[in-house]
């Protein structure tokens, strides 16, 4: 009664260890709206004065340096896809 008993259970395990493995791409994560956005350039007044201009100054290298960290952050998200498909290759 045992000997079947045994046979049985050792058929058993054998079906478990034949697993195969396979990989699935992952989903490609899309871009950000926000870091895609235009970059809005200040209104430029047709009279300025002195102060005006420096102010406006200001204000396109602030817009200036939204757009590279919005761009430097792309380039990050382009990075981490790259590094991922070449992981999964």
């Amino acid at each position: 009664m045992i000997v079947p008993l045994d046979l049985f259970l050792a058929m058993l395990l054998t079906g478990c260890g034949n697993t195969r493995t396979e990989y699935v791409p992952a989903p490609v994560v899309p871009i950000p709206a926000e870091l895609l956005i235009d970059c809005v350039i200040p209104e430029i007044p047709a009279i300025m004065s002195y102060g005006d201009s420096v102010e406006l100054n200001e204000r396109l290298l602030a817009v200036i340096e939204q757009c590279n960290a919005d761009k430097a952050a792309i380039r990050q998200i382009e990075s981490n896809r790259q590094g991922k498909e070449s992981v999964q290759r």
